[in-house]
């Protein structure tokens, strides 16, 4: 087993829980309008937004600015364990299947990617469920830990990985998509311009985030829907857009109320969150990366 590169994996752990904290901060407003966008159809009194900028301003105006990063010290919580255990487990199997010598790697980099979200989700899950709570519309939860103790009473550790399944079934395509294309557009621009720095880093991960963003949408749509079911808003009662425990029967629920298009709700804000976030993510992931010297090659040997 080869120890000097297990030994440098601290490195992109610490180099990706910077780039996940970076990512988070920077585009959490616009997290809190796609939910917003998921969940106007289901929840009473609900505003529809016309777009990313128009929700940003109303939020801003009529709740106040602080309420668009309302649950973002859960995600940076998470951001933290997950996206270090993300990027070494990427950076791991890629280096176990051979992808960090020259050329195209399309498989393995996508195989590399699936392997790193499984791990990133299995920490991330419970915590977005709170921060979806406290993100909707007129959220009766405060903060996060009172949130959590709300749902865990109300409806069991359950709920907060309920759609833990949903989750990984759109995240392991949305990620095999993202990583592969990244890994791609990286090679062929770093063959196109004979090197790869911040601009051409923007550029990679801008491309995609959007097109992994934007693929995976109809599942995101799911998850939410499956997060933010049971919720107890400021109505004098639960708004429950139903009563479904899986993602197959919400997805029959969305068909029979909105038809197809419901299945697309917050696309131009998940393309428009994930475009930048991939770019801040990669840019500063790389950069870090360069800092601390992590530079892996060759092939994993897994036996003496």
């Amino acid at each position: 087993m080869d120890k000097e590169f297990l030994s440098k994996l601290y490195k992109p752990m610490l180099a990706g829980s910077c780039a996940g904290i970076s990512e988070h901060l920077c585009m959490f407003p616009v997290d809190t309008i796609k939910t917003r966008m998921q969940t106007a159809s289901f929840l009473p009194g609900a505003p529809s937004y016309r777009s990313v900028p128009h929700g940003i301003i109303q939020i801003g105006l009529k709740e106040g600015i602080p309420r668009l990063y309302r649950g973002v010290s859960a995600t940076v919580s998470a951001a933290i364990p997950s996206h270090a255990l993300y990027f070494a487990s990427y950076e791991f199997v890629k280096q176990i299947l051979g992808c960090n010598t020259p050329g195209y790697h399309v498989v393995g980099n996508a195989t590399a990617g699936a392997c790193a979200i499984m791990v990133h989700d299995s920490i991330v899950t419970p915590l977005d469920v709170i921060k979806q709570r406290l993100q909707v519309y007129n959220s009766s939860h405060r903060h996060v830990l009172e949130c959590a103790n709300s749902i865990i009473k109300r409806e069991g550790v359950r709920a907060l990985y309920a759609a833990y399944p949903v989750t990984i079934l759109m995240n392991v395509p949305f990620m095999a998509v993202h990583f592969s294309t990244y890994e791609c557009m990286k090679t062929a621009l770093t063959s196109y311009c004979g090197k790869f720095e911040v601009p051409q880093e923007i550029v990679a991960g801008g491309v995609a985030g959007a097109i992994g963003g934007f693929v995976s949408t109809p599942l995101d749509v799911i998850k939410t829907r499956l997060q933010t079911q049971n919720i107890k808003c400021n109505y004098g009662k639960s708004a429950n857009c139903s009563s479904q425990k899986n993602g197959f029967k919400v997805c029959k629920l969305i068909c029979r109320e909105e038809g197809l298009k419901g299945f697309t709700r917050g696309a131009t804000a998940r393309v428009m969150y994930f475009m930048p976030s991939a770019a801040i993510v990669w840019t500063t992931y790389e950069s870090l990366k360069d800092v601390f010297g992590f530079k892996p090659g060759g092939h994993f040997e897994c036996c003496p």
